[in-house]
Protein backbone atom coordinates (compact mmCIF):
# COMPACT_ATOMS: atom_id res chain seq x y z
CA UNK A 1 0.00 0.00 0.00
CA UNK A 2 3.23 2.06 0.04
CA UNK A 3 2.97 5.48 -2.34
CA UNK A 4 -0.81 6.29 -1.84
CA UNK A 5 -2.49 9.05 0.36
CA UNK A 6 -4.72 7.58 3.11
CA UNK A 7 -8.01 9.82 4.08
CA UNK A 8 -10.66 9.13 1.42
CA UNK A 9 -13.86 9.62 3.10
CA UNK A 10 -15.96 6.31 2.68
CA UNK A 11 -18.49 5.19 3.68
CA UNK A 12 -21.52 7.95 2.77
CA UNK A 13 -24.79 7.96 2.60
CA UNK A 14 -26.03 7.41 -1.01
CA UNK A 15 -27.56 10.27 -2.99
CA UNK A 16 -30.74 8.21 -3.89
CA UNK A 17 -31.48 7.39 0.13
CA UNK A 18 -35.20 7.91 -0.63
CA UNK A 19 -35.22 5.04 -3.05
CA UNK A 20 -32.81 2.50 -1.72
CA UNK A 21 -32.00 -0.46 0.02
CA UNK A 22 -28.53 -0.41 0.17
CA UNK A 23 -28.38 3.05 1.77
CA UNK A 24 -24.73 2.64 2.85
CA UNK A 25 -22.21 2.52 0.25
CA UNK A 26 -18.20 2.20 0.21
CA UNK A 27 -16.03 3.02 -2.03
CA UNK A 28 -12.03 1.80 -1.73
CA UNK A 29 -10.41 4.51 -3.50
CA UNK A 30 -11.15 8.52 -3.98
CA UNK A 31 -10.83 7.78 -8.14
CA UNK A 32 -11.04 5.15 -10.45
CA UNK A 33 -8.46 4.13 -13.01
CA UNK A 34 -11.77 3.13 -15.87
CA UNK A 35 -12.72 5.92 -18.43
CA UNK A 36 -16.13 4.79 -19.10
CA UNK A 37 -17.52 7.65 -20.83
CA UNK A 38 -21.19 7.31 -19.37
CA UNK A 39 -19.34 7.52 -15.11
CA UNK A 40 -21.81 9.23 -13.29
CA UNK A 41 -19.38 10.37 -10.54
CA UNK A 42 -17.84 13.12 -13.04
CA UNK A 43 -20.92 15.13 -12.10
CA UNK A 44 -19.52 14.23 -8.50
CA UNK A 45 -15.76 14.03 -8.70
CA UNK A 46 -15.05 16.53 -11.69
CA UNK A 47 -15.96 19.96 -10.66
CA UNK A 48 -14.79 22.08 -8.10
CA UNK A 49 -12.00 21.79 -5.72
CA UNK A 50 -11.48 18.32 -6.77
CA UNK A 51 -12.05 18.71 -10.49
CA UNK A 52 -8.06 18.57 -11.52
CA UNK A 53 -7.39 15.92 -8.70
CA UNK A 54 -10.02 13.78 -10.67
CA UNK A 55 -9.41 14.45 -14.72
CA UNK A 56 -5.65 13.72 -14.00
CA UNK A 57 -6.44 10.52 -12.05
CA UNK A 58 -4.63 11.27 -8.53
CA UNK A 59 -6.13 8.76 -5.96
CA UNK A 60 -6.50 8.56 -2.43
CA UNK A 61 -7.61 5.21 -0.20
CA UNK A 62 -9.12 5.09 2.77
CA UNK A 63 -7.40 4.23 6.11
CA UNK A 64 -8.34 0.84 6.61
CA UNK A 65 -7.80 1.34 10.49
CA UNK A 66 -10.34 4.05 10.44
CA UNK A 67 -12.76 1.94 8.50
CA UNK A 68 -12.69 -1.23 10.82
CA UNK A 69 -13.63 0.95 13.85
CA UNK A 70 -16.81 1.96 11.86
CA UNK A 71 -17.56 -1.36 11.79
CA UNK A 72 -16.83 -2.79 14.97
CA UNK A 73 -18.37 0.34 16.34
CA UNK A 74 -15.30 1.83 18.58
CA UNK A 75 -15.52 5.05 16.28
CA UNK A 76 -18.85 7.05 17.08
CA UNK A 77 -20.66 6.76 13.13
CA UNK A 78 -23.72 8.02 11.82
CA UNK A 79 -23.84 4.07 10.31
CA UNK A 80 -23.84 2.37 13.69
CA UNK A 81 -27.22 2.15 13.67
CA UNK A 82 -27.04 0.28 10.46
CA UNK A 83 -23.89 -1.66 10.52
CA UNK A 84 -24.56 -3.27 13.91
CA UNK A 85 -27.49 -5.03 12.69
CA UNK A 86 -25.68 -6.25 10.00
CA UNK A 87 -27.86 -4.79 6.96
CA UNK A 88 -25.35 -5.33 3.97
CA UNK A 89 -24.01 -2.26 1.96
CA UNK A 90 -23.31 -1.32 -1.28
CA UNK A 91 -19.46 -1.55 -2.21
CA UNK A 92 -18.45 0.32 -5.40
CA UNK A 93 -20.80 3.26 -5.50
CA UNK A 94 -18.50 5.70 -7.04
CA UNK A 95 -15.25 3.66 -8.02
CA UNK A 96 -14.55 0.14 -8.83
CA UNK A 97 -12.74 -1.81 -5.71
CA UNK A 98 -11.19 -3.87 -8.12
CA UNK A 99 -9.56 -2.09 -10.88
CA UNK A 100 -5.94 -0.88 -11.62
CA UNK A 101 -5.57 1.18 -8.40
CA UNK A 102 -6.28 -2.01 -6.32
CA UNK A 103 -4.03 -4.13 -8.54
CA UNK A 104 -1.02 -1.25 -7.99
CA UNK A 105 -2.17 -0.86 -3.96
CA UNK A 106 -4.14 -3.82 -2.58
CA UNK A 107 -6.53 -1.82 -0.45
CA UNK A 108 -9.45 -3.33 -1.21
CA UNK A 109 -7.75 -6.76 -0.54
CA UNK A 110 -7.15 -5.45 3.38
CA UNK A 111 -10.62 -4.44 3.73
CA UNK A 112 -11.89 -7.84 2.24
CA UNK A 113 -9.79 -9.45 5.02
CA UNK A 114 -11.61 -8.16 7.46
CA UNK A 115 -15.17 -8.37 6.34
CA UNK A 116 -14.14 -11.75 5.71
CA UNK A 117 -13.34 -12.29 9.17
CA UNK A 118 -16.65 -10.55 10.70
CA UNK A 119 -19.03 -12.20 7.85
CA UNK A 120 -20.44 -8.86 7.11
CA UNK A 121 -23.19 -9.23 3.93
CA UNK A 122 -21.60 -6.87 1.49
CA UNK A 123 -23.50 -6.55 -2.43
CA UNK A 124 -20.20 -5.22 -4.50
CA UNK A 125 -20.47 -3.71 -8.18
CA UNK A 126 -17.61 -4.19 -10.52
CA UNK A 127 -16.11 -3.73 -14.24
CA UNK A 128 -13.29 -6.22 -13.42
CA UNK A 129 -11.94 -9.60 -14.08
CA UNK A 130 -8.30 -10.48 -13.42
CA UNK A 131 -9.25 -10.32 -9.67
CA UNK A 132 -11.64 -13.32 -10.07
CA UNK A 133 -8.67 -15.33 -11.44
CA UNK A 134 -6.10 -14.07 -8.27
CA UNK A 135 -5.67 -17.29 -6.12
CA UNK A 136 -4.94 -14.85 -3.27
CA UNK A 137 -8.82 -12.97 -3.58
CA UNK A 138 -10.01 -16.20 -4.83
CA UNK A 139 -9.40 -17.81 -1.16
CA UNK A 140 -11.59 -15.08 -0.05
CA UNK A 141 -14.32 -15.56 -2.19
CA UNK A 142 -14.68 -19.17 -1.59
CA UNK A 143 -17.38 -19.84 0.61
CA UNK A 144 -18.38 -15.98 1.35
CA UNK A 145 -21.94 -16.86 0.40
CA UNK A 146 -23.27 -13.10 1.68
CA UNK A 147 -21.48 -11.82 -1.05
CA UNK A 148 -23.51 -10.99 -4.12
CA UNK A 149 -20.95 -9.97 -6.79
CA UNK A 150 -22.79 -7.55 -9.51
CA UNK A 151 -20.89 -7.84 -12.84
CA UNK A 152 -21.47 -4.73 -14.92
CA UNK A 153 -21.78 -5.26 -19.11
CA UNK A 154 -23.78 -2.93 -20.86
CA UNK A 155 -23.01 -4.62 -24.54
CA UNK A 156 -21.84 -7.77 -26.14
CA UNK A 157 -19.89 -5.94 -29.07
CA UNK A 158 -16.48 -5.82 -27.72
CA UNK A 159 -15.68 -2.95 -30.05
CA UNK A 160 -18.35 -0.64 -29.09
CA UNK A 161 -17.65 -1.63 -25.19
CA UNK A 162 -13.87 -0.68 -26.26
CA UNK A 163 -14.32 2.74 -27.41
CA UNK A 164 -17.30 3.43 -24.27
CA UNK A 165 -15.30 1.19 -21.42
CA UNK A 166 -12.03 2.75 -21.67
CA UNK A 167 -10.12 0.44 -19.94
CA UNK A 168 -12.49 -2.06 -19.25
CA UNK A 169 -12.08 -5.46 -19.92
CA UNK A 170 -13.83 -7.02 -22.74
CA UNK A 171 -17.59 -8.03 -21.89
CA UNK A 172 -16.18 -11.86 -22.95
CA UNK A 173 -13.60 -11.42 -20.55
CA UNK A 174 -16.00 -10.07 -17.90
CA UNK A 175 -18.55 -12.96 -18.33
CA UNK A 176 -15.50 -15.62 -17.91
CA UNK A 177 -15.05 -13.78 -14.52
CA UNK A 178 -18.60 -14.31 -13.75
CA UNK A 179 -18.69 -17.97 -14.53
CA UNK A 180 -15.52 -18.00 -12.27
CA UNK A 181 -17.13 -16.18 -9.50
CA UNK A 182 -20.13 -18.18 -9.45
CA UNK A 183 -18.02 -20.93 -8.74
CA UNK A 184 -16.52 -20.31 -5.79
CA UNK A 185 -19.55 -19.19 -3.13
CA UNK A 186 -23.64 -19.33 -3.14
CA UNK A 187 -23.79 -15.28 -2.81
CA UNK A 188 -25.23 -15.34 -6.11
CA UNK A 189 -24.10 -12.84 -9.45
CA UNK A 190 -25.96 -10.49 -11.08
CA UNK A 191 -25.97 -9.05 -14.71
CA UNK A 192 -25.63 -5.42 -13.99
CA UNK A 193 -27.41 -4.25 -17.97
CA UNK A 194 -26.60 -0.45 -16.00
CA UNK A 195 -26.88 2.00 -17.93
CA UNK A 196 -28.98 0.59 -20.50
CA UNK A 197 -27.81 2.94 -24.17
CA UNK A 198 -29.90 3.04 -26.72
CA UNK A 199 -28.07 2.13 -29.82
CA UNK A 200 -25.81 0.27 -27.93
CA UNK A 201 -27.33 -1.65 -25.51
CA UNK A 202 -30.14 -2.61 -27.61
CA UNK A 203 -28.15 -4.48 -30.22
CA UNK A 204 -27.17 -7.27 -27.90
CA UNK A 205 -29.43 -6.93 -25.05
CA UNK A 206 -31.38 -9.82 -25.09
CA UNK A 207 -28.19 -12.51 -25.71
CA UNK A 208 -26.18 -10.88 -23.46
CA UNK A 209 -28.59 -12.21 -20.68
CA UNK A 210 -28.46 -15.47 -21.60
CA UNK A 211 -24.80 -15.37 -21.94
CA UNK A 212 -24.69 -13.88 -18.16
CA UNK A 213 -27.04 -16.73 -17.37
CA UNK A 214 -25.21 -19.28 -18.80
CA UNK A 215 -22.35 -17.76 -16.82
CA UNK A 216 -24.37 -18.35 -13.94
CA UNK A 217 -25.80 -15.64 -13.08
CA UNK A 218 -28.92 -15.69 -10.85
CA UNK A 219 -30.52 -11.81 -11.32
CA UNK A 220 -30.35 -8.99 -14.04
CA UNK A 221 -30.35 -5.51 -13.09
CA UNK A 222 -31.33 -2.80 -15.50
CA UNK A 223 -31.25 1.14 -15.44
CA UNK A 224 -31.42 3.25 -18.50
CA UNK A 225 -28.98 6.03 -18.96
CA UNK A 226 -29.55 9.40 -18.01
CA UNK A 227 -28.02 12.24 -20.01
CA UNK A 228 -26.93 16.15 -17.86
CA UNK A 229 -27.40 18.52 -20.32
CA UNK A 230 -25.84 20.96 -17.89
CA UNK A 231 -22.47 19.25 -18.53
CA UNK A 232 -18.82 19.61 -18.35
CA UNK A 233 -17.11 20.22 -21.49
CA UNK A 234 -15.78 16.82 -20.75
CA UNK A 235 -18.80 15.39 -20.28
CA UNK A 236 -19.89 16.49 -23.76
CA UNK A 237 -16.82 15.00 -25.36
CA UNK A 238 -18.25 11.90 -23.47
CA UNK A 239 -21.78 12.38 -25.16
CA UNK A 240 -19.75 12.57 -28.90
CA UNK A 241 -18.36 9.07 -28.11
CA UNK A 242 -21.39 7.35 -27.68
CA UNK A 243 -22.79 9.50 -30.71
CA UNK A 244 -20.80 7.50 -32.71
CA UNK A 245 -21.44 4.44 -31.53
CA UNK A 246 -24.94 4.85 -31.40
CA UNK A 247 -25.19 6.31 -34.89
CA UNK A 248 -27.55 9.48 -33.50
CA UNK A 249 -27.07 12.43 -31.56
CA UNK A 250 -27.62 11.18 -28.29
CA UNK A 251 -28.21 14.76 -27.35
CA UNK A 252 -30.24 15.26 -29.47
CA UNK A 253 -32.31 12.26 -29.12
CA UNK A 254 -32.39 12.62 -25.05
CA UNK A 255 -33.50 16.47 -25.58
CA UNK A 256 -36.46 15.00 -28.05
CA UNK A 257 -37.81 12.12 -25.81
CA UNK A 258 -37.22 12.87 -22.11
CA UNK A 259 -39.28 15.00 -20.20
CA UNK A 260 -37.74 18.18 -18.63
CA UNK A 261 -34.85 19.84 -18.51
CA UNK A 262 -31.30 19.67 -17.24
CA UNK A 263 -31.05 16.23 -15.89
CA UNK A 264 -32.74 14.36 -19.03
CA UNK A 265 -34.81 10.99 -18.44
CA UNK A 266 -36.40 9.01 -21.19
CA UNK A 267 -40.15 9.04 -21.09
CA UNK A 268 -41.76 5.82 -20.07
CA UNK A 269 -42.71 4.40 -23.59
CA UNK A 270 -39.25 4.40 -25.08
CA UNK A 271 -38.41 2.40 -22.66
CA UNK A 272 -41.46 0.04 -22.05
CA UNK A 273 -41.09 -2.79 -24.67
CA UNK A 274 -36.98 -2.96 -23.76
CA UNK A 275 -38.52 -3.45 -19.99
CA UNK A 276 -41.30 -6.16 -21.29
CA UNK A 277 -38.25 -8.00 -23.59
CA UNK A 278 -35.97 -8.61 -20.47
CA UNK A 279 -38.62 -9.18 -17.72
CA UNK A 280 -40.05 -11.95 -20.12
CA UNK A 281 -36.74 -13.41 -20.72
CA UNK A 282 -35.85 -13.62 -17.32
CA UNK A 283 -39.52 -15.81 -16.38
CA UNK A 284 -38.39 -17.91 -18.94
CA UNK A 285 -34.61 -18.40 -18.00
CA UNK A 286 -35.85 -18.34 -14.50
CA UNK A 287 -33.64 -15.40 -13.54
CA UNK A 288 -35.17 -12.85 -11.10
CA UNK A 289 -35.20 -9.13 -13.00
CA UNK A 290 -35.18 -5.46 -11.10
CA UNK A 291 -35.31 -2.17 -12.48
CA UNK A 292 -33.38 0.32 -10.93
CA UNK A 293 -34.46 3.52 -13.42
CA UNK A 294 -37.28 5.44 -11.47
CA UNK A 295 -39.63 4.13 -14.39
CA UNK A 296 -40.86 0.50 -13.85
CA UNK A 297 -39.09 0.11 -10.68
CA UNK A 298 -42.52 -1.32 -10.07
CA UNK A 299 -41.69 -4.50 -12.42
CA UNK A 300 -38.51 -5.73 -9.88
CA UNK A 301 -38.78 -8.66 -8.16
CA UNK A 302 -38.55 -7.10 -5.02
CA UNK A 303 -37.98 -4.31 -3.32
CA UNK A 304 -33.69 -4.29 -4.04
CA UNK A 305 -33.45 -2.85 -7.53
CA UNK A 306 -29.75 -4.37 -7.02
CA UNK A 307 -30.68 -7.42 -7.15
CA UNK A 308 -30.71 -8.94 -3.91
CA UNK A 309 -33.19 -12.44 -3.22
CA UNK A 310 -35.87 -11.13 -0.63
CA UNK A 311 -33.66 -13.78 1.80
CA UNK A 312 -31.10 -11.15 2.11
CA UNK A 313 -32.13 -8.37 5.26
CA UNK A 314 -31.90 -5.20 3.08
CA UNK A 315 -33.27 -1.93 4.02
CA UNK A 316 -37.70 -1.86 3.41
CA UNK A 317 -37.39 1.60 4.59
CA UNK A 318 -37.57 3.08 1.41
CA UNK A 319 -39.94 4.34 -1.57
CA UNK A 320 -38.48 1.71 -3.60
CA UNK A 321 -40.11 -1.10 -1.04
CA UNK A 322 -43.39 1.31 -1.17
CA UNK A 323 -43.75 0.15 -4.68
CA UNK A 324 -43.91 -3.45 -3.91
CA UNK A 325 -46.59 -3.39 -1.24
CA UNK A 326 -48.57 -0.92 -3.36
CA UNK A 327 -48.25 -3.66 -6.03
CA UNK A 328 -49.10 -6.72 -3.71
CA UNK A 329 -51.78 -4.90 -1.75
CA UNK A 330 -53.16 -1.74 -4.26
CA UNK A 331 -52.63 0.97 -1.50
CA UNK A 332 -49.54 1.71 0.88
CA UNK A 333 -48.91 3.54 3.85
CA UNK A 334 -46.42 5.41 6.21
CA UNK A 335 -46.40 3.05 8.50
CA UNK A 336 -45.08 -0.01 5.91
CA UNK A 337 -41.73 1.96 5.57
CA UNK A 338 -41.20 4.11 8.68
CA UNK A 339 -40.74 1.06 10.72
CA UNK A 340 -37.39 0.16 9.43
CA UNK A 341 -36.42 3.51 9.13
CA UNK A 342 -34.88 3.49 13.04
CA UNK A 343 -31.29 3.95 11.35
CA UNK A 344 -32.23 7.48 9.77
CA UNK A 345 -33.77 8.73 12.89
CA UNK A 346 -30.19 9.78 14.51
CA UNK A 347 -28.33 12.00 12.49
CA UNK A 348 -29.56 15.71 10.58
CA UNK A 349 -30.09 15.42 6.69
CA UNK A 350 -27.85 18.44 6.50
CA UNK A 351 -24.99 16.89 7.94
CA UNK A 352 -25.49 13.63 6.59
CA UNK A 353 -21.75 11.95 6.02
CA UNK A 354 -20.95 11.74 2.08
CA UNK A 355 -24.61 12.95 1.36
CA UNK A 356 -24.72 16.06 -1.30
CA UNK A 357 -27.31 18.53 0.07
CA UNK A 358 -27.24 20.05 -3.36
CA UNK A 359 -27.38 24.11 -2.29
CA UNK A 360 -27.48 25.96 0.72
CA UNK A 361 -30.85 26.76 0.49
CA UNK A 362 -31.69 23.23 0.59
CA UNK A 363 -29.56 22.86 3.53
CA UNK A 364 -31.34 25.93 5.55
CA UNK A 365 -34.54 24.70 4.74
CA UNK A 366 -33.86 21.06 6.07
CA UNK A 367 -31.59 21.87 8.94
CA UNK A 368 -33.89 20.98 11.85
CA UNK A 369 -34.79 17.65 9.92
CA UNK A 370 -33.50 14.17 10.79
CA UNK A 371 -33.21 12.03 7.61
CA UNK A 372 -36.06 10.02 8.51
CA UNK A 373 -38.26 13.57 8.73
CA UNK A 374 -36.85 14.35 5.47
CA UNK A 375 -38.05 11.13 3.46
CA UNK A 376 -41.79 11.40 5.97
CA UNK A 377 -41.92 15.36 4.59
CA UNK A 378 -41.35 14.03 1.30
CA UNK A 379 -43.73 11.29 1.17
CA UNK A 380 -46.19 14.12 2.33
CA UNK A 381 -45.39 16.55 -0.60
CA UNK A 382 -46.11 15.03 -3.63
CA UNK A 383 -45.32 17.95 -5.46
CA UNK A 384 -41.92 17.56 -4.96
CA UNK A 385 -39.52 15.47 -7.60
CA UNK A 386 -38.66 13.15 -5.13
CA UNK A 387 -42.08 12.13 -3.51
CA UNK A 388 -43.54 8.64 -4.39
CA UNK A 389 -45.67 10.21 -6.34
CA UNK A 390 -43.34 12.01 -8.72
CA UNK A 391 -40.36 9.82 -8.41
CA UNK A 392 -41.99 6.86 -10.43
CA UNK A 393 -43.71 8.79 -12.83
CA UNK A 394 -47.42 8.87 -11.19
CA UNK A 395 -47.47 4.78 -10.21
CA UNK A 396 -48.21 5.70 -6.85
CA UNK A 397 -51.28 7.67 -6.50
CA UNK A 398 -52.18 10.19 -3.57
CA UNK A 399 -55.82 8.55 -2.22
CA UNK A 400 -56.62 10.25 0.77
CA UNK A 401 -54.69 10.45 4.12
CA UNK A 402 -54.81 8.20 7.51
CA UNK A 403 -55.35 8.16 10.88
CA UNK A 404 -51.88 10.14 11.23
CA UNK A 405 -52.60 12.81 8.76
CA UNK A 406 -50.21 11.06 6.49
CA UNK A 407 -50.78 10.06 2.74
CA UNK A 408 -52.01 6.99 0.95
CA UNK A 409 -50.69 6.06 -1.97
CA UNK A 410 -52.45 3.78 -4.55
CA UNK A 411 -51.04 1.77 -6.91
CA UNK A 412 -51.74 3.02 -10.57
CA UNK A 413 -52.19 0.08 -13.17
CA UNK A 414 -53.24 2.89 -15.86
CA UNK A 415 -49.50 4.11 -16.06
CA UNK A 416 -47.88 0.52 -15.87
CA UNK A 417 -47.76 -2.68 -16.92
CA UNK A 418 -47.01 -4.83 -14.18
CA UNK A 419 -50.39 -5.59 -12.18
CA UNK A 420 -51.85 -5.09 -8.94
CA UNK A 421 -52.40 -8.44 -7.35
CA UNK A 422 -55.92 -6.68 -5.94
CA UNK A 423 -59.11 -7.63 -7.29
CA UNK A 424 -61.14 -4.66 -7.36
CA UNK A 425 -63.71 -3.87 -9.72
CA UNK A 426 -62.51 -0.36 -10.46
CA UNK A 427 -59.35 -1.45 -11.50
CA UNK A 428 -58.16 -1.14 -14.91
CA UNK A 429 -55.41 -3.69 -14.85
CA UNK A 430 -56.55 -5.46 -18.24
CA UNK A 431 -53.91 -3.57 -19.93
CA UNK A 432 -51.16 -5.84 -18.76
CA UNK A 433 -53.42 -8.57 -19.98
CA UNK A 434 -53.65 -7.10 -23.63
CA UNK A 435 -49.67 -6.67 -23.76
CA UNK A 436 -49.14 -10.38 -22.98
CA UNK A 437 -51.49 -11.43 -25.25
Amino acid sequence: MSGIEKGYGSPRWTGEITDCSLPVTFDTYSNCSFGCVYCFSQYQRGIGRVKDDYLAKNVKSINVERVKKIFTGEAKSQFWPYIKTRRPIQYGGLSDQFDGFEKRYGVTYQMLQFFKSINYPICFSTKSAWVFFDEKYRELFRGQDNWNMKFSIITLDPEAARKIEVGVPTPQERLRAMAEYTKLNKGGATLRLRPFILGVSDKTYLDLIKEAHAAGATAVTTEFFCLEQRATNQAKEHYKVISDVAGFDILDFYRRYSMGSGYLRLNRKVKERYILSMRELCDKLGMRFYVSDAHFKEVSDNGCCCGLPPEWDYSRGNFSYALQVAKRRGTVRWADVEKDMYFLDGFQWHSAEGYNCSSSEARAKYMDMTMKDYLHYLWNSPHMGQSPYKQFGKVLLPDGVDASGDIIYKYNTDVTFEPCTQSCTSCHGGYWLDLKE
